[in-house]
Order: C-alpha cells, then sequence, then structure tokens
C-alpha cells in the first residue's frame, strides 16, 4: 500500500497527542484562521497542524502542508523524519488535522481513530460572501485564464455544489460548527465556541492573516485581520455581473436556497436584492 511507510509515525504520533481535533470545510470559508485560533487556545506548549489532507489517505503523506509549533515544514517522507526528531518522550503535542472537501464522515484519518478526536469542527460561511472570495481565488490560480473562462466558471461551480453539501451536511451533523462570519465579528461567540470545544480562553483575538491561500482574498497580507471587512464581501458582486450569474444559478436551486435560509437567513434579502438591482440595470 502506498501509504504505509507512514503508518507507524502517525501511531506514534496518536500515541503521544494530548489533543486531537479535526477540522473540515471547504476553500475561501475562513478555517485557517479558525485553525489558527484552535491552536493558539489548545494549551499545548507542543501543537502539530496537518493541513489540507486527503481524506481515508495518510495525513502526514498528503497533507497541503504542515506546522510543528507554528513552524512550517512540508510533507511526506520530509515531514516523517521531522516527526521523529520531534516527538520525544516528553513531548505530547496538540494535533489538529484539517481537510477542504466538505464534510465526510468515518475513517477519514487512517492511524487516527475516529472516536479518538476530541471534536470535529465544520467551518462553514455565508454563501453571499464565500462567493466572491472563491471567486477572486480561481481567478488568481488560473493566471493564464481569461477571468471569465469556462474553465474557471466549471470551476466556480464545482465548489458552489460542494459548499451545498458541505452547508447540508452542517446543519444535520452533531459536531460542533462555526459560522466564519459570526467568528469573525463577536468574540462573544468565539467565547463560546471555545467552551464548546472545552478549550481555555488563552486568546481570543482574530490572530494574523494566515498564509494560506494566499492570505486574505481580497487584499491578502496588506491589512491586519481586524480591518479586514470580511462580512462584507457581497458588496462586490454589486458591479458584477459575471459573480451575479453564479448567484442566479444558486437562487434558482431551491434545496440550496432552503438550507441556507436557515443556516444564513440574512443571506436571502441580500441576494434578492443584488439579483432585483442587477435586472433593474437591465431594462
Amino acid at each position: 500500500m502506498p501509504d504505509q511507510p507512514f503508518a507507524e509515525i502517525e501511531q506514534q504520533l496518536f500515541a503521544a497527542s494530548s489533543g486531537r481535533m479535526r477540522v473540515l470545510g471547504i476553500r475561501r470559508t475562513g478555517q485557517h484562521a479558525v485553525i489558527n485560533w484552535i491552536l493558539r487556545n489548545s494549551g499545548r506548549e507542543d501543537t502539530v497542524f496537518l493541513n489540507s489532507c486527503t481524506m481515508r489517505r495518510s495525513a502526514v503523506r498528503t497533507c497541503g502542508q504542515s506546522e510543528l509549533n507554528g513552524k512550517f515544514l512540508k510533507k511526506g517522507y520530509p515531514l516523517k523524519r521531522d516527526l521523529e526528531a520531534f516527538l520525544t518522550p516528553e513531548r505530547h503535542p496538540f494535533v489538529l488535522i484539517s481537510y477542504e472537501a466538505g464534510f465526510e464522515s468515518g475513517e477519514l484519518s487512517p492511524n487516527f481513530p475516529d472516536a479518538k478526536f476530541d471534536h470535529e469542527v465544520l467551518v462553514t460561511r455565508s454563501f453571499v460572501n464565500w462567493l466572491p472570495s472563491f471567486i477572486r481565488l480561481m481567478r488568481l490560480m488560473n493566471p493564464k485564464s481569461r477571468p471569465e473562462a469556462l474553465d474557471i466558471s466549471n470551476g466556480i461551480v464545482f465548489e458552489m455544489m460542494r459548499y451545498k453539501e458541505h452547508l447540508l451536511a452542517a446543519l444535520a451533523a452533531n459536531h460542533v460548527v462555526v459560522c466564519f462570519d459570526k467568528w469573525a465579528e463577536s468574540s462573544s461567540y468565539r467565547k463560546r465556541k471555545l467552551e464548546e470545544l472545552g478549550l481555555e480562553d488563552l486568546d481570543n483575538t482574530l490572530g494574523e492573516v494566515q498564509r494560506y491561500g494566499g492570505g486574505s482574498s481580497f487584499s491578502k497580507f496588506a491589512k491586519p485581520a481586524g480591518e479586514l471587512t470580511l462580512t462584507a464581501r457581497w458588496q462586490s458582486m454589486a458591479e458584477d455581473p459575471y459573480a451575479l450569474d453564479f448567484l442566479r444559478i444558486a437562487h434558482a436551486d431551491a434545496i440550496f436556497m432552503e438550507a441556507l435560509a436557515t443556516a444564513y437567513p440574512d443571506d436571502i434579502p441580500v441576494m434578492v436584492q443584488l439579483l432585483a438591482n442587477a435586472f433593474l440595470a437591465q431594462t
């Protein structure tokens, strides 16, 4: 089996860990800010973060990036060697494994039994703030394509489907769900979520803008987290006919809109108003 060389180090990491969490979201839900906040409040001197892993495969082999005590490292064999040196007998790290392909259940992390995770954390974000951020990401990831090329459009629709399925899962799940919009706006909301996660309130700030995905979709690292308009990204769609096309597609999906009305009721009037203004502008 291709993942087999990593089983021993993952079993060693599992046995040594003094806390374990798994975070699931999709790209541009703000989950790296939430993850960093969890790590800062873990209360452990040592932390291990395996980012954007492939489900049902070795996390050490497939993670996009890794961190040991906040130091950025690679994956695969280099990470295996770093972990072997890191895991001395006196170390009992807090371990966080993340996925960015929506929610799935059941044995996602080989060598880390599901029942042994302290919590599964699902991160969601309001659709009207997520969509413009993801459109910008797709354009940045495809610099050789025109801004409204079919390959970019295909990627956006694919991730919208993933957003829908993840939101439906979050509504049905018994796990801790963190709404990024509320998390970004309210320190009291963050404090309540720390209590749900069984963590101390050691640093309940927004922290620094994370490097993953190039930082903020709209300003990268030019502004500190506290100055980012994270819950007003929807305003950028008012003058963007391309973005409004995807808003229309979403608005026509009855199941999606029902889920959105439950999870993010404030999204509905925003969508209606944006689409109504666009229609008036065309007439």
